[in-house]
């Protein structure tokens, strides 16, 4: 998802690849609104629970967020519009708050007004490499894995699992921070919803300010279906210690096509062990 994403780039430019060994847990809340290029306006809110341990070269992460969302049963957290053929969810009168449930059409009904639904979304895992490269060229190859943990009837996920891999690379240049990388997701179709393999890649930079970093970053994606636009947005962010151990950090995004929320905000906490 997008917050963690954010969370790992503002680690990243303050300095977490030079981070000790140990455990860090965390919490965040995130907030996007955008129509997504239909005529529903969808309303994701998430407060993801994030946790991550360091080992040498080796850093392990995870996230499972709970989420509440309003709007188009199309519209999926984390990976935007899609064509879901689910009969049940958000706004199809069928099941989850919008009917009983027990009689869903062979075929969904056109989605008519804003429906609900909240519950736990799906857990992601990754662990990723810091290579030796011997200067100042910091280089992570990540492997990555969204398991199911979503309900596909309430429209919170696809209800397959997902695998991918990313490369990311950084420089420090005297307290400004060069970022980007490029990543790869196999999404996992499921009986309802037909998704593509997707690239992706990012860009950004941060400045050093005291104790805090202050950068801002582009990212994309390809859409994960042909119906589906492309994600283009750009996301500042501020990040700055909260306590001997803790570290919060503030963001916002613009979305710049209909495959991107139309604005986002959050924020994040972790504290180090």
């Amino acid at each position: 998802m997008k917050q963690l994403a954010i969370l790992c780039a503002g680690l990243l430019a303050a300095g977490a690849a030079q981070a000790g060994d140990g455990f860090s847990l965390g919490i965040g809340a995130d907030y996007s609104s955008g129509d997504y290029g239909s005529d529903v306006t969808t309303e994701i809110f998430s407060v993801p629970v994030n946790g991550k341990y360091v080992s040498g070269n080796w850093t392990f992460k995870g996230s499972l967020p709970w989420l509440d969302v309003t709007g188009d049963p199309n519209v999926l957290p984390g990976l935007g519009r899609v064509d879901n053929n689910n009969p049940n969810g958000r706004g199809r009168g069928n099941g989850n708050g919008n009917g009983n449930g027990n009689a869903p059409p062979p075929t969904p009904e056109p989605v008519t007004e804003d429906g609900s639904a909240s519950g736990i979304g799906d857990l992601r895992l990754s662990a990723a490499y810091a290579f030796d490269t011997g200067g100042p060229l910091g280089v992570d190859l990540t492997g990555n894995v969204k398991i199911a943990t979503a309900d596909e009837d309430k429209s919170l996920g696809t209800g397959a699992n997902d695998y991918g891999v990313a490369l990311d690379l950084y420089r420090d240049f005297d307290g400004t921070m060069l970022f980007g990388g490029v990543s790869y997701t196999m999404l996992g179709d499921s009986d309802f919803i037909d998704v593509d393999a997707v690239g992706g890649a990012n860009a950004g930079v941060s400045q050093r300010i005291g104790s805090g970093n202050l950068g801002v970053m582009y990212d994309y994606r390809q859409a994960a279906s042909d119906d589906s636009d492309d994600r283009s947005e750009v996301i500042g962010f501020y990040g700055f210690g909260a306590g001997a151990n803790g570290r919060m950090q503030l963001y916002g995004s613009a979305g710049l096509s209909d495959g991107s929320p139309e604005w986002g905000a959050g924020l994040s906490y972790m504290h180090a062990f």
